[in-house]
Parts: structure tokens; sequence; C-alpha cells
């Protein structure tokens, strides 16, 4: 305890006056875990570092993120092997497949990852923040969407792209009674895709593994399917990459068929804690960003557009259905020029 607060002095001596206010609620934060209070020490962290990085421009959040990294609030935090993966970065990024399996250990009884009784303490109270709630509902959502399109359409071929561990299938029952025609997994990472084949691949989950390059520069012919899906990819892709992303999984499936995007919406709670003592930088999208990555698609092509956020408000999903071979858009034979459509895009530019 001494030599962390001699560390504190240290940074007190170097840092601005501007800054002391900050390194203040740092220092209030570790007291509060160093007395076993880290609820009360997370819910005083989190929001303060959701508004100095929701305030400061990229070049003062950097120096703010260095200062909370310099902090000894940051020894204690990366006891929780949650926050510590998501830094240390193990497999070459930040929200890599194990990393969220701590995050779906929660509602599935697997046992926690081993820690300090610190890390164990910090663990319970990270894995339950609401960008961890958001993303065991995102989880839930494609599994109810996979259901469905089973229900829907006889043996339907379904495609996860950057699947990780595909954790959704777990909840499927459609997987569990082999009622789809295919269901494939594309992913990268072989250790990934190793899991999905122990754990599905009895299943009849196939494993493809290749990179998004190689699917967009058609290396990689996996046929036609009536759902087309990503969760975690397009959070770390720019717009012209998620733009051709989204382009080339519509031209892969069938008519009728479905393709569905998720990405973190701005402002987050877990925001400035995820870029600081994480590491863990996404590239974030509202309900008109979402709806600019379908630009690439031939509109004519597209039956309907849907934008729907799940119900802790973190996560936002783009849903497009392809047309059949009367080619509506919304169903309204008009296209572009149908109220349908025309709705959608005003409810995208005026955030419903």
């Amino acid at each position: 305890m001494l030599s962390q607060l001699a560390t504190t002095e240290i940074i007190r001596d170097e840092i601005s006056p501007d800054e002391s206010a900050d390194v203040a609620m740092l220092d209030d934060v570790h007291g509060l875990f160093s007395t076993g209070h880290i609820d009360e020490g997370m819910a005083e962290l989190l929001p303060a570092l959701q508004a100095r990085r929701l305030e400061l421009n990229d070049r003062a959040w950097g120096n703010f993120a260095r200062l909370c990294l310099e902090h000894p609030l940051r020894q204690l935090l990366h006891e929780d092997p949650f926050t510590y993966r998501a830094f240390s970065k193990p497999r070459g990024y930040a929200g890599d497949a194990p990393l969220l399996d701590f995050i779906y250990g929660e509602e599935e009884g697997w046992p926690a990852p081993e820690a300090s009784e610190m890390g164990k303490n910090i663990f319970a109270s990270t894995s339950r923040s609401s960008a961890c709630e958001a993303v065991r509902a995102r989880r839930g959502f494609i599994a109810d969407l996979v259901d469905r399109i089973v229900d829907e359409v006889p043996h339907p071929h379904m495609l996860s792209i950057a699947a990780g561990h595909l954790r959704e299938a777990h909840l499927c029952s459609a997987v569990k009674r082999r009622k789809f025609g295919r269901y494939v997994a594309l992913d990268s990472d072989q250790d990934s895709l190793a899991e999905v084949q122990h754990s599905y691949g009895r299943f009849g989950v196939e494993s493809v593994t290749a990179s998004v390059r190689q699917l967009l520069t058609h290396r990689v012919d996996l046929g036609h399917f009536d759902f087309v899906y990503s969760t975690g990819l397009f959070d770390y892709l720019p717009l012209a990459a998620a733009q051709r992303l989204t382009g080339t999984m519509f031209q892969m499936l069938r008519p009728r068929g479905q393709l569905l995007v998720a990405n973190f919406l701005p402002g987050i709670l877990d925001v400035g804690y995820m870029e600081s003592f994480m590491d863990w930088k996404l590239i974030y999208r509202d309900r008109g960003d979402m709806i600019r990555l379908a630009d690439d698609i031939p509109q004519e092509q597209i039956r309907d557009i849907r934008i729907v956020a799940e119900e802790n408000q973190n996560i936002i999903f783009l849903l497009v259905t392809k047309g059949d071979e009367r080619n509506t858009l919304n169903g309204c034979p008009k296209g572009l020029n149908g109220h349908h459509f025309a709705l959608q895009k005003r409810r995208a530019k005026d955030g419903f």
C-alpha cells in the first residue's frame, strides 16, 4: 500500500492542475477497492470515465488514458482476468472468443476464470456491466432469430462470419435438433474453430478457416444462404470496409434471405473503461450509420430493411431482407419511391 501511495504522489507531481480532479477520482476508487467495496468503486469509475471520454478530443483522451494506466488503480483492475485479457490481447485483439466466453459464463454457470481474490471480486462486477449484458442479449437475439428462420424456411442454410466460438448455437434448439440444411462458422482463428467443432460439430455445424479479405476478394466460395450474419466484427471495420462486406453478405443470400449486422451504439456507459484500462477500442455506430452500411446494395434488390436495438440500448442491429423475383423494396412495388423505405430512412435520421 505504501508503494502504491508513493506512486500516486509521483503522478501528482507530474500532472497539471486541471488533471488533479481526475487523479482524485482515481484515488477514491482505489480506496474503495482496497477496502473491498468493488461495486461501489465501479459505480463511481464507469460514469466518470464515460464522461471524460465523451467530452475530450482524441488527443486529450489519449493523455487521460495514459494517466489512468500510470495510476495504482491499474494494478488492481488488471487482477480481473476479463479486463487484463482485453488489455494484453493474447490473440492480437481485445474481444477474442475466450474473452466472450467470460461474458457468457454468467448465464451458463461456467466456472469463473482463475484469479486472485481481488480479481474474482472485480470480475464479478465487470462481467455484469451493461456492455456485457448487451453481449449476452445479442447472443440471445441471434439464437432466437436462427430458431425462427428454421421454423419458416425448410432446412435453411446459415453462415456466421467471424464466428468465434459460435456460442449462439448453444442456445438454439434448431441446432440440437439438426433442423438446418447447413450451418457454417467462418473465422480466421483456427483455435476458435477448433472449439466450434468440439462443441457443435456433432450437430452438423461446419467450420471454414478464412479471412474477411478472402471473402471480399471471392477467394472462398461458400455458396448461398438463407441467413448470413456477423455479430462483433463490424465494431472494428471502418465505413468503406463495412459497406463492402455488407454488400458481399447480401450477394450471398438466396431470394428472401436475410443478413444481420450488429454494432455497439455510441456513448455506452463502458466506453471510457474499455478504452483506458482495457485498451479496447471499437467503432461505434448510430441508427443512421447502420442504414449507410447498406449503401453498396442495389436498392431495387432489397425487400426490407429494419433497425433494432437490444433492450440495454448498447447494441444495434441492421437486418436486411433480399427481395424475390418481383424485386420489391420493403414489400413495396414502388421501390425507392415507396413510403416504406422513405419512412425507414427518416426514422434512422431522427434517431428512432
